[in-house]
């Protein structure tokens, strides 16, 4: 009974989530300057997941993001979860840390929503990508390693004479 529960949740997250990764993905393309824009070594990238344990594609997705962890820990990636479980007992603090993190505009247009992460470039506040369930371990760490070379700083991006 609760496997199929969770594939009800999992379907109905997939179906909710549909125009968010539109708007998403057309946010992305139409700045795609935007997205290659470089950001000093202080600011890392942001994986901002969304998540609350009552969502069957956040219980699908965090193993796999537990699993790829690990291997960015050297990187500079900051993994940061706005956790929805509480959100009205804990909203207030969900909001202050989109605002430390400098993430709160993006974090305006997705609050509630679960069961995906954001790659974030923080100096520009745009999304560079999206995680979802339909991301094996693989194409969530290609993913991941995507996003840090468009965030390189300059001077590692450019050669010297």
């Amino acid at each position: 009974m609760f496997k199929k529960y969770y594939i009800v949740l999992a379907i109905l997250a997939l179906l909710a989530a549909s125009p968010l990764l539109r708007s998403l993905f057309t946010t992305a393309q139409a700045s795609s300057a935007a997205s290659s824009a470089e950001v000093s070594q202080e600011q890392p990238v942001i994986a901002a997941m969304f998540y609350s344990n009552w969502c069957g594609a956040c219980q699908i997705l965090e193993p796999r993001l537990e699993a790829i962890r690990p291997a960015f820990s050297g990187h500079n990636v900051d993994f940061v979860t706005f956790d929805f479980s509480y959100a009205l007992v804990r909203g207030k603090a969900i909001k202050d840390l989109a605002e430390e993190k400098g993430i709160a505009n993006i974090y305006a247009k997705n609050k509630g929503r679960t069961g995906f992460m954001l790659l974030i470039d923080p100096a520009t506040e745009t999304v560079m990508d999206i995680i979802t369930i339909r991301d094996s371990k693989e194409a969530i760490a290609a993913k991941l390693q995507r996003s840090l070379h468009r965030a390189l700083p300059v001077s590692a991006t450019t050669s010297e004479s």
